[in-house]
């Protein structure tokens, strides 16, 4: 089974659970016995973010299955060289967790996690890379934003300086702003979100201005708009998940892009 490492909690002395996405079978979390001392079974496997071969078995009537054997198939070394680079990973790792449900298919979010985490292994965490992967994860889970008619009543909403209701689902227009809560969303946020939506990670490494031209975009302004859009993002997956991610709080402890 291929497998993606989510994350690693020690079980006592020598043994771990560990919460792994699967191609397949979806997030799944297995017991492993002798983590901390079977180097033969596993060597380096159960780090976060690598990408494994796994032998699980199934264990009936237990939400925990077994990890038998896994060997590593792709590491990411290249996470460990940055703490924001960590940070990044971290955060997406704890959203694919938490937009899924245990034994429920998500091969959509397994490719996009594991072309999030080969792409940030081999350049800096930036914030537009981020936005791309929190929205396709939404997508991936029937969750994605609405980014350009009204999340109320359906009315497109025009071109520039919006405002975003979490609460609503996304845009809301002018006539339906009255007595809602919504945050700002800058015309150059607003198309950086519409480029990335549609564009994914391929357009945040490689962003293009937005009047068209298709010329690249200058990529601190296009990074700036990105950042600016974290907060409106933030607010839209709590209120869907129902809390907010604790790895968000290390991204700002570290001084990660936001």
């Amino acid at each position: 089974m291929e497998a993606l490492v989510l994350r690693s909690i020690a079980y006592g002395d020598a043994d771990a659970v560990v919460q792994l996405l699967t191609r397949g079978r979806g997030r799944i979390a297995v017991f492993v016995r002798g983590a901390k001392t079977s180097r033969k079974r596993f060597g380096g496997a159960l780090e976060p973010f690598g990408r494994i071969e796994a032998l699980v078995c199934e264990r009936e009537g237990q939400e925990l299955w077994s990890l038998r054997e896994a060997r590593v198939v792709e590491g990411h070394r290249g996470l460990r060289d940055d703490l924001h680079r960590i940070a990044h990973a971290g955060y997406a790792a704890e959203l694919s967790h938490d937009l899924t449900r245990a034994g429920e298919p998500a091969d959509g979010l397994f490719a996009l996690l594991e072309e999030f985490l080969t792409r940030l292994s081999s350049g800096a965490a930036r914030s537009g890379r981020l936005r791309a992967f929190e929205l396709l994860a939404l997508e991936a889970a029937g969750l994605a934003p609405e980014l350009s008619a009204c999340a109320r009543c359906g009315e497109e909403v025009p071109a520039g300086r919006a405002t975003f209701d979490p609460d609503a689902g996304g845009l809301v227009c002018k006539n339906c702003i009255g007595g809602t809560y919504g945050v700002a969303l800058s015309h150059a946020a607003r198309a950086a979100l519409w480029q990335l939506r549609w564009g994914g990670l391929a357009a945040a490494d490689a962003p293009q201005s937005a009047d068209g031209s298709g010329r690249p975009a200058d990529a601190s302004a296009f990074e700036e708009a990105a950042a600016q859009a974290a907060r409106p993002l933030s607010l839209f997956l709590r209120h869907h998940l129902g809390h907010a991610l604790k790895s968000a709080l290390f991204l700002e402890q570290v001084g990660a892009p936001l």
